[in-house]
């Protein structure tokens, strides 16, 4: 579209005639200055360019939220079953599904002691299961699950479950 046409279309619904402070911009880095469309270097005065870079922007944040939101379905998913009590049996689980699948080394149980700012790696306990002992009372557990494949390296943590309470 031509400029003189931009400027017909804004005189006519009367656009033209509200000062530059006192209306919203039109075209995205581009403003109406003495009468003629100024736009910041990088920016065409095309209305139709720039709503094909809003678009391509837009499909590009959702892509980006597509796959934030993906990480943490995943991350939500991975969740322990079982009391937070002495003796208890916590049994880790994907959704509805169990991780027999994954060997044993893939499962690592950390343990953060009351008052704590440090979790500790539980190097004896492996597997989707982890049977509470008397060291883990007062304290907080939690599983990460470490995948691998084509290359890379994913992590799922579950929630800590605790602190544990002692057997009664």
């Amino acid at each position: 579209m031509a400029l003189s046409r931009l400027l017909a279309l804004l005189v006519g619904v009367g656009l033209a005639s509200f000062t530059p402070l006192a209306r919203s911009q039109d075209l995205v880095g581009c403003s109406l200055v003495g009468g003629q469309l100024s736009c910041v270097p990088g920016v065409s005065a095309d209305p139709q360019a720039q709503i094909r870079a809003l678009r391509a922007e837009i499909a590009a944040t959702l892509n980006q939220e597509d796959g934030v939101q993906q990480q943490i379905d995943q991350l939500q998913t991975l969740v322990l079953a079982g009391e937070a009590q002495q003796g208890a049996l916590l049994r880790a689980s994907l959704g509805a599904e169990p991780l027999t699948s994954l060997p044993a080394s893939a499962f690592h149980w950390y343990r953060l002691a009351p008052g704590g700012s440090h979790w500790v790696w539980l190097e004896a306990a492996q597997g989707p299961t982890y049977l509470l002992g008397a060291e883990d009372v007062d304290s907080s557990v939690m599983l990460v699950v470490v995948e691998s494949g084509d290359g890379a390296v994913r992590r799922q943590a579950t929630p800590p479950v605790g602190p544990v309470l002692a057997t009664p």
